[in-house]
């Protein structure tokens, strides 16, 4: 090969080289330019897309239509019902009889029983005043009263004695024979001698109380509710041996609310009716509280019921009604008005509908029912002076408008 030849292949090598290096350099120029604006591109790819997609998306919706109601306006009922009671039967008096001092119960009243047997007297029989009903050992409370008067006795002696020499001192003292100190310690004994005695005489009438106690008596005549003694017991002072109840006129109490209590009086005669038992028992009112309890906020009342054949006996229930009784008037709805409120289980909403700017519109509103009366029912919750949506509730909500049906 020539140099001229050469030359050619060297020349057209290095211009391929160039070429081939320039192909390379825009390539990555290129690929630096794609990469530079890429974000950029997203960018407005993203922007053409939303704007294609907004474009595309419906217009906004239209606001909902008034929804056609009509509406009733809150009432004042006032509502007037029978108040019914059951109350149970207590006795004019019941006492619990108990010892005075302790001591064994050495007897206990004996009476016939069904079979014809005498037996120690019990819940269910009948005892008249002054019945002895028990005793205990009076030998023991005996010892006491002898002691007392022995004491009595010792301390009346000394002040016979102190007596004389109180006396005689006094002469003494009168004709200067004596000294004031001498004069005072026996004026001093005789004062002691009196209080010793005045003492005395105090401890043997109690002794003889507590004897005369050891007889427990009814102290009315009555039924015997309950007897906690037996033979051989030893009694302890304070504890109960006996409960007494006198049901020769029984008691039935019960409250009444505050506006009740202006249709009652004393001497206002009630009808009585017991459980399973056909006839009616007549009673009069005999106390009417002053002031209603703190925490129920009734004011207690009191019939007593005459019981001469004691067909009612303590802790039967017996039933009474107050008729007529006019509480203060209460809003009042029709029950299409009332439904279910969804957000609170187990109670109960209207629709109240208030004007706003020209235009009604629903509120919701929960109310607590109370009595019914034909097609309408009392409520809380409401006032006199608004209107809610008796008719077209259904499918409302919160802050719709309304459309007011005539």
């Amino acid at each position: 090969m020539t140099d001229q030849n050469k030359n050619y292949f060297a020349t057209n090598s290095r211009q391929g080289r160039v070429r081939e290096g320039d192909r390379r350099g825009v390539d990555v120029m290129g690929s630096k330019f794609r990469k530079g604006l890429g974000p950029a591109i997203t960018a407005v790819l993203f922007a053409m897309t939303a704007a294609t997609t907004g474009c595309n998306q419906p217009s906004q919706v239209a606001a909902k239509s008034p929804r056609p109601v009509h509406l009733v306006d809150v009432t004042l009922y006032p509502s007037s019902e029978d108040l019914h009671y059951s109350a149970s039967v207590l006795p004019l008096a019941q006492a619990s009889l108990s010892f005075k001092s302790a001591g064994y119960v050495t007897e206990i009243k004996q009476v016939m029983g069904a079979d014809g047997r005498r037996r120690d007297i019990g819940p269910g029989d009948y005892v008249a005043r002054g019945t002895v009903l028990a005793q205990i050992r009076h030998q023991d409370l005996k010892n006491q009263l002898d002691q007392a008067t022995a004491t009595l006795r010792l301390a009346q002696a000394q002040q016979v004695e102190a007596t004389k020499d109180y006396e005689r001192t006094k002469r003494l003292y009168a004709s200067e024979s004596l000294t004031k100190p001498e004069f005072d310690r026996a004026q001093a004994k005789f004062d002691s001698t009196l209080a010793s005695v005045d003492q005395a005489k105090a401890n043997l009438h109690q002794a003889q109380l507590v004897l005369e106690d050891a007889d427990l008596t009814a102290p009315f005549s009555g039924y015997i509710l309950a007897r906690n003694i037996e033979l051989g017991n030893l009694a302890a002072p304070g504890t109960a041996a006996f409960t007494i109840a006198d049901t020769s006129v029984v008691k039935i109490g019960f409250g009444v609310p505050d506006y009740a209590l202006r249709l009652l009086r004393l001497g206002q005669q009630f009808s009585i009716h017991l459980q399973d038992d056909p006839k009616e028992y007549n009673g009069r009112v005999t106390s009417i509280a002053a002031s209603a309890d703190e925490k129920t906020r009734v004011f207690a009342i009191e019939v007593t019921v005459p019981n001469p054949k004691a067909l009612l006996k303590p802790g039967m229930i017996a039933s009474l009604s107050l008729t007529g009784v006019h509480k203060a008037p209460v809003p009042s709805l029709p029950l299409s008005a009332v439904f279910a409120d969804p957000a609170s289980p187990g109670r109960y909403a209207v629709f109240v509908a208030q004007e706003q700017g020209g235009k009604w519109v629903a509120h919701l509103r929960e109310v607590t029912l109370r009595e019914s009366h034909e097609s309408d029912v009392a409520v809380e919750g409401v006032n006199q002076a608004e209107k809610v949506v008796a008719v077209g509730a259904a499918g409302l909500k919160d802050g719709d408008f309304l459309e007011v049906l005539p």
